[in-house]
């Protein structure tokens, strides 16, 4: 299915997950459309997607990472974690930032859990509440929740 035609079935689903500040942008989970749809609205100046590859030509943003991940619960999700913190904490530094999978629910959700969980010096349970709270939806696989706790205690011993 070519995007545009995904993009005629699927609505927009987007989330504020942090909140800007006076020297930081703000942090958005979404799924595909949210991509798409919401760039200009939420002045997204950055992306993370974690899906299939995508034609994202005529999307204006200055920064986008793109990782193939397929949303498995064997999937290594967890090799990612340093690159999408240092990836987010760094273009929250310049704007707006997305992060956004197929629906926003597995993998978006572990990558941002796992960015809450560093920059904020959170539990993963405590991290996957907020999150949660602010994107009622959000349910990362078994697999990237066991993940997530792994790298829980790898950021214990870190502090």
């Amino acid at each position: 299915m070519q995007v545009e035609e995904l993009l005629e079935y699927v609505p927009e689903s987007i989330n504020l997950i942090l909140e800007p500040t006076q020297n930081k942008g703000a942090l958005y989970l979404g799924n595909i459309a949210s991509l798409f749809k919401s760039i200009k609205k939420n002045q997204i100046r950055a992306a993370i997607s974690i899906c299939e590859p995508l034609d994202t030509k005529g999307i204006q943003l200055e920064q986008h990472l793109q990782i193939a991940l397929d949303d498995y619960e064997d999937s290594n999700i967890k090799q990612y974690f340093t690159q999408t913190n240092l990836f987010i904490q760094e273009n929250l530094n310049k704007g707006n930032l997305l992060v956004h999978c197929m629906a926003g629910v597995s993998r978006s959700a572990a990558i941002v859990i796992a960015y809450v969980m560093w920059s904020q010096k959170m539990t993963f349970q405590n991290a996957l509440l907020f999150v949660t709270q602010r994107r009622e939806q959000v349910y990362p696989n078994k697999g990237f929740r066991q993940q997530l706790m792994q790298y829980e205690e790898e950021l214990k011993t870190l502090q």
